[in-house]
């Protein structure tokens, strides 16, 4: 787990190396009416089922769009996905583990500081959730794939080094705790 860690922060900082070096002037408000954004980011996965045992790296992506204008920002409305993984070993052979796939919409307010490529916002996802639960003890392997509600909260800001590409991070409590990725904008 720590080498997946320092791969994943090895290409994360080649990434934003190559973007500085081709760095064009970001927007003044990178998010705004009619923006198409797309953000894939890895951190740690939530327990929405299971005993809360264990680091679960998680893959989210998402997409949004600026609907209407409300103030200095903008809300946004997309959808976004995630695959995140957890296992536990108790000893005597005893071994448990949880597969999660979250789909749901997201809606945010994006906030319009007059600061050059920064973006800041807070939104709410709603949606569904898989997972996949297996344990292995003594007398045999069992498991059940429950089908749960998902919805949360998040607080993310963004920070573009041009017109369509930067770098991204959540907080809150979605399908991950936090998660940092690159942000690019379609539009």
């Amino acid at each position: 787990m720590n080498k997946l860690l320092k791969i994943i922060s090895l290409i994360i900082f080649v990434a934003v190396a190559t973007t500085l070096r081709i760095h064009a002037k970001g927007p003044l408000d990178p998010v705004r009416l009619k923006s198409m954004v797309i953000n894939v980011g890895l951190g740690p996965g939530t327990h929405y089922f299971g005993n809360g045992v264990g680091f679960g790296p998680a893959l989210k992506g998402s997409f949004e769009t600026g609907m209407w204008d409300l103030g200095p920002g903008v809300i946004t409305l997309g959808g976004e996905a995630t695959f995140s993984f957890f296992s536990h070993h108790y000893g005597d052979n005893w071994n448990e583990s949880w597969v999660n796939f979250i789909f749901g919409a997201r809606g945010a307010y994006h906030y319009g500081w007059d600061v050059e490529g920064l973006d800041t916002y807070g939104g709410i996802p709603l949606g569904i959730g898989f997972c996949a639960h297996a344990w292995d003890d003594h007398p045999g392997s069992q498991g059940y794939t429950p089908v749960y509600p998902y919805v949360g909260i998040f607080f993310g800001a963004t920070y573009f080094f041009n017109k369509s590409m930067g770098i991204n991070g959540e907080i809150g409590f979605n399908s991950t705790y936090t998660n940092i990725g690159m942000v690019f904008k379609l539009k």
